[in-house]
C-alpha cells in the first residue's frame, strides 16, 4: 500500500523535522523511524521570486498585447481583428501546455496571459460585431473560462480571479442594471465549493468564496424582502442577516472551512447588530452583549472585537444618562476582565480557541 504524502507548510515541515531530530537524539525513536515519518510529508511550496517575476511578466505581456491591439484596432478590418484574438488566445495557451512539463512556472504565466486575452477578446468581439450583451454578462462569460482553466491547472490564484469576476457580475447585475436576480451565481457557488474541497481549503480562497456566498445571500434578501411590503423592510433585512451571521458561527462545516466561516459569521452578526441597536430599544444591545459574553466564555476572541465596536458605537451616541467617560470606564473594565479570564483559563490549561 502506497501512502500518499501529506502536504504541509514549509514552516510546519521544518518544525516537524526539528522535533523528530530531538526525539531521535533522545533515543525515543530510531533514525529509520525519523526518516520514515518525514517521508510521509511534503513541504508546500509558496510564492517564490520566480513565480512572482513570471506573474508580473505575464501581466505586462498581456497588457502590452492588448494595448497594441487596441491602439491599432480602428485600422484593422473585422476578419483580421477576430483572427488576431483567436491566434493570440490559442498561441499562448498552446505554448503553456507544451512547456508544462519542462518549465511549469513559465507555462503557468502564459496561461495567465491567455486569461487576460480571453477576457479582452470577449469585450472586443462584442464591440466589433455590435453584439448587444449585458456588461455584467461579459464578466460571467469571462468567469466561465477562468474556472475551467483554474480547475485544469489547479491554480488558486486563477480561482481567486474568478471570484473577483463573479463579484463584479453579481453586484453589477443588481446595482448597475437593476435586472432580475443573477441566478447564474447559484450554479457557480456549488462548483467553487467543490473545487475548494479539492484544493484542500486554501485560506484566502476560502475567505473569498465564503464572502461571495454571503454577498449572494445578502443581495437575494435585499431583493426579496421589499416585495412583502413590510412596514420597515430595512429592519427586516438587518434582522435576517443578523440571524444568518449567528448561523454561520454555529453551523457544522469541515474543520479547515470552519475557522474562516465562523470569523465571517462574527463579522456579519456584529455589523448588523450595531445597526440594529438604532432600531430596537435597550433590551437588544443588553441581550446581544450577554450573547457576546457567552461566546467569549466559549473561547471566541473575535467576539471581543465586536464588543469593542459596540462600546465605540455607544461612545459616539451614548445615552443621555451615561457620560462618555463612564462608557470608557465600563469598556476598560470589561476588557480587563476578559484578559484576566483568559489568563486564568490558560494557567488552568483551558482549551479555548479563537474564532
Amino acid at each position: 500500500m502506497i501512502l500518499r504524502k501529506k502536504e504541509i507548510t514549509k514552516k510546519q515541515f521544518d518544525f516537524l523535522d526539528h522535533e523528530l531530530k530531538y526525539l531521535k537524539n533522545e533515543g525515543i525513536i530510531s533514525k529509520q523511524d525519523q526518516e520514515k515519518i518525514l517521508r510521509s510529508y511534503i513541504a508546500r511550496t509558496g510564492l517564490s521570486f520566480i513565480s512572482i517575476l513570471l506573474a508580473i511578466g505575464a501581466l505586462l505581456l498581456g497588457l502590452g498585447v492588448l494595448t497594441f491591439i487596441a491602439s491599432n484596432w480602428i485600422y484593422l478590418n473585422k476578419g483580421v481583428k477576430f483572427l488576431i484574438i483567436i491566434v493570440c488566445l490559442i498561441g499562448v495557451n498552446f505554448a503553456g501546455v507544451k512547456w508544462q512539463t519542462r518549465f511549469p512556472k513559465t507555462a503557468r504565466s502564459l496561461h495567465y496571459v491567455g486569461i487576460l486575452i480571453f477576457g479582452a477578446g470577449i469585450f472586443l468581439i462584442e464591440q466589433m460585431f455590435n453584439i448587444s450583451i449585458n456588461f455584467n454578462s461579459s464578466f460571467l462569460l469571462w468567469a466561465i473560462g477562468t474556472i475551467f482553466i483554474g480547475y485544469y491547472l489547479k491554480d488558486t490564484a486563477i480561482l481567486l480571479f474568478t471570484s473577483v469576476l463573479l463579484f463584479i457580475y453579481l453586484n453589477g447585475s443588481i446595482f448597475l442594471n437593476e435586472t432580475s436576480y443573477p441566478l447564474a451565481i447559484l450554479v457557480f457557488l456549488p462548483a467553487l465549493y467543490v473545487l475548494l474541497k479539492k484544493f484542500d481549503y486554501p485560506k484566502i480562497l476560502t475567505f473569498c468564496i465564503n464572502a461571495l456566498a454571503i454577498n449572494t445571500i445578502v443581495l437575494l434578501v435585499m431583493k426579496l424582502v421589499p416585495k412583502f411590503n413590510f412596514h420597515n423592510p430595512g429592519t427586516v433585512i438587518l434582522t435576517i442577516l443578523f440571524i444568518l451571521g449567528i448561523i454561520l458561527v454555529h453551523i457544522p462545516v469541515p474543520t479547515k472551512l470552519q475557522r474562516t466561516m465562523h470569523i465571517q459569521g462574527h463579522i456579519l452578526h456584529g455589523i448588523t447588530a450595531i445597526f440594529l441597536t438604532f432600531e430596537f430599544s435597550l433590551w437588544f444591545p443588553i441581550a446581544y452583549l450577554l450573547f457576546l459574553l457567552y461566546l467569549v466564555h466559549k473561547g471566541s476572541l473575535t467576539s471581543i472585537v465586536v464588543i469593542c465596536a459596540l462600546i465605540f458605537r455607544y461612545y459616539i451616541d451614548s445615552f443621555d444618562f451615561l457620560p462618555k467617560s463612564l462608557t470608557f470606564i465600563i469598556g476598560g473594565m470589561i476588557l480587563i476582565g476578559f484578559g484576566f479570564f483568559f489568563e486564568k483559563q490558560r494557567k488552568k490549561g483551558g482549551n479555548h480557541h479563537e474564532e
